[in-house]
């Protein structure tokens, strides 16, 4: 009897098509389960009615490698799913491997919804915790942000995408490549993407962000920055049940109408200036006015005004929630891992048509949601923050042991998977809190940060703790 690899697969005369459940990839598969696939198949009516050799299961894990191994072409990628050591016994057999152009179509006859209704079933799965980093006094921390990513510069995806613009004098510039907008939603503890929409370059924030509200649940704390900052995002939070927490823009009128304890004041906020005018319809919402005072920190001496409708500053204090607030950096720096890190290109998006470019960063999105979800695998392994492991050392480790896993017999794969899981454990960062790094840039072009310098390279560092700097301004 012949020895068999991967899931039970004999060592040669393969017939792909004879079951697509053989295509998968098993270091991600306990968080991307090969089940969860087929039903969202079956949901979005997208099994194929006939057997393929490149059936609909086998595509969705393709699209998912396009999210882990952008550096491979296609057909590469491909060959990883299925195994390169089946891949060359097919060879042997005379079986040639699909098309660069097969591939294509098969990624079309799938198309975006699948990826999109596997992000929205496993990331709610992935981002489930109950640690403290996860919560703030009960509630689970979430933030919403949005990110720009280039794509092939072809027409379709011009005109559906969209190009960002910049004036020079009386010019107005176009760029250089289309651009897409994502708005996401991710849990702050584990950087685990809930919902994403996409739309053009040009969209606001302001249009995606109710829907992005929408898939958080209620008792849940949102962060977002000034750019969410809206009477209607704020009403509908608090219909919803839903805790918000974020600045507020310079020319946001607020004034006091009960002073706190603590140092902040409540507020109303009103749909318009006739409404606060004549006192209608007005939310009530608290005000943390505060500064820094330690030179290191930037934005020392000057003032920050923070919004939230957690009214009670004995339960809430302001200086808490100040520190608070600053964790919505976490998808800030979420995003640098996603398209630094993970993608690693000139040209983040490779799909030339604007359902593949949709389809495409949902499986990305996917493939960081499994990282991540492994990286918090790990980091309970060991009890600490999974924000204390690398990003980019899990990245490598996954991509190391896909293929490892892919080609080992299948009584071994419990013993490298943990392996996977031991060696993440092992790459640890120190603590983040506490340190700050110049916000300059290295390579020389149009921005809004200084370019870096030999003085930037040893910043100062604050020479307290972030929330003894704190200074409550009323």
């Amino acid at each position: 009897m012949k020895e068999s690899i991967g899931q039970g697969r004999p060592l040669s005369k393969v017939q792909v098509a004879s079951d697509g459940d053989l295509l998968m990839l098993e270091a991600i598969s306990k968080h991307v389960p090969p089940a969860c696939i087929d039903e969202v198949l079956e949901q979005t009516g997208s099994r194929e009615k006939r057997r393929r050799r490149l059936p609909a299961s086998g595509v969705t894990w393709l699209v998912l490698m396009m999210g882990l191994r952008s550096d491979l072409d296609i057909p590469a990628m491909w060959r990883h799913v299925c195994g390169v050591v089946h891949e060359s016994l097919e060879r042997l057999d005379g079986i040639n491997p699909p098309t660069k152009s097969a591939l294509s179509q098969a990624r079309k006859r799938l198309g975006p919804r699948p990826l999109r209704k596997l992000l929205l079933k496993t990331g709610r799965a992935m981002s489930a915790g109950g640690e403290a980093y996860t919560h703030y006094k009960g509630m689970p921390m979430v933030a919403m942000d949005g990110d720009k990513y280039k794509v092939p510069d072809t027409p379709a995806n011009d005109k559906a995408f969209g190009r960002p613009t910049t004036a020079r004098g009386d010019k107005v510039l176009e760029g250089g490549y289309p651009q897409m907008h994502l708005n996401r939603l991710m849990a702050v503890g584990t950087h685990i993407c809930i919902e994403a929409i996409i739309k053009p370059c040009n969209t606001s924030d302001h249009e995606t962000a109710p829907k992005l509200l929408k898939a958080a649940r209620p008792g849940e704390l949102v962060l977002w920055d000034c750019g969410f900052y809206s009477y209607e995002l704020m009403q509908q939070a608090c219909q919803e049940n839903k805790f918000f927490l974020g600045p507020v823009p310079a020319h946001a009128v607020l004034v006091p109408t009960r002073p706190l304890d603590d140092g902040s004041y409540l507020a109303k906020i009103y749909p318009s200036p006739n409404h606060r005018r004549d006192d209608r319809g007005g939310i009530v919402v608290r005000v943390i006015d505060y500064t820094l005072d330690d030179p290191a920190l930037v934005g020392c001496g000057e003032r920050h005004r923070l919004i939230t409708n957690l009214l009670d500053a004995a339960t809430y204090p302001g200086t808490e929630l100040v520190v608070v607030y600053h964790q919505r950096w976490e998808i800030e720096i979420d995003n640098d891992e996603i398209t630094t890190h993970q993608l690693d290109r000139a040209v983040e998006l490779r799909s030339k048509r604007p359902a593949g470019v949709v389809q495409e960063m949902y499986g990305v999105l996917v493939a960081h949601n499994a990282v991540r979800a492994v990286m918090y695998e790990s980091a309970r392994s060991i009890d600490i923050d999974p924000r204390r492991l690398s990003f980019i050392n899990a990245v490598r480790i996954l991509r190391e042991t896909l293929q490892t896993m892919r080609d080992a017999r299948t009584d071994r794969l419990p013993m490298l998977y943990q392996g996977m899981i031991a060696q993440i454990a092992a790459a640890r960062l120190p603590p983040r809190e506490e340190r700050i790094n110049p916000r300059v840039i290295k390579v020389v072009r149009p921005s809004n940060f200084p370019v870096k310098k030999p003085e930037h390279r040893k910043w100062p560092q604050p020479k307290k703790k972030f929330i003894d700097s704190i200074v409550m301004l009323n």
